[in-house]
């Protein structure tokens, strides 16, 4: 068989391996279109990061080949946003850094069809997710010394709802974002699903200023090691913190 009969061959198993991929997906669609009718009946949300996180690791686990894993999580973080926009309203509400890097780290993991906007301000993001303009909000982690910290206003916001962290991202490392090796945080208001692979963030209230190395001594005694300590204040003495 000469190379060019070869390489004719090879491009019809491609064109054959493209329209089951694609008949796979629309089968794929169809079912998703059944859950959303079932999530109605007992008026469950239509969002699960817990879920997607579990079905992206699985698929990374099973993975083999040259295909590199950021290209299979961001093939597949397409497919999941398309398929949410299927079931219902989804939207995310972006923090508008000056590098656009959040901008970037919510377009990969959401995928081109899922609505953004854009907000100023840490507040305008919590805002819009506390009143329902938005799904979730994409914020930054947060930081030693910042001016206006966000994260001591995680809980009753607007109509009440309960803001909380529900992911870190981005999922894998990669993409095309601006800023270099950014991180951020998303932030809706689902309670906790247990994924078997979690890290938890809390934010502690003391009615008495103490040391760091008392705080982290007393929760090392009850089995906590935190990674980090945020203070609301870059001070010694702590009153709220933020650990991770």
């Amino acid at each position: 068989m000469t190379a060019e009969k070869n390489l004719e061959k090879l491009r019809g198993q491609i064109d054959h391996i493209d329209r089951s991929i694609h008949d796979l997906i629309m089968q794929r669609s169809e079912v998703v279109s059944e859950v959303k009718k079932t999530k109605k009946e007992v008026d469950g949300p239509i969002f699960w990061p817990a879920r997607e996180a579990e079905v992206l690791r699985k698929l990374l686990k099973r993975h083999n080949g040259d295909l590199p894993h950021g290209a299979l999580v961001r093939i597949w973080r397409e497919l999941i946003s398309a398929f949410l926009l299927i079931q219902g309203e989804f939207n995310i509400a972006v923090l508008d850094n000056e590098d656009g890097s959040y901008w970037d780290i919510a377009r990969d993991h959401f995928g081109s069809q899922t609505p953004m906007t854009r907000q100023k301000t840490a507040r305008g993001v919590l805002r819009d997710v506390a009143e329902g303009e938005t799904t979730a909000g994409i914020l930054p982690l947060p930081q030693i010394d910042e001016n206006e910290p966000w994260w001591p206003l995680l809980g009753g916001q607007g109509d009440g709802q309960l803001l909380r962290i529900c992911a870190k991202l981005p999922f894998i490392s990669g993409g095309n974002r601006r800023g270099g090796d950014v991180e951020a945080l998303l932030i809706s208001n689902l309670s906790p699903l247990e994924t078997g692979d979690d890290k938890s963030y809390i934010i502690i209230e003391l009615e008495e200023l103490i040391s760091r190395s008392r705080l982290t001594s007393t929760l090392s005694s009850a089995g906590l090691s935190p990674l980090a300590i945020v203070p609301l204040t870059n001070n010694t003495n702590l009153s709220e913190i933020f650990l991770i």
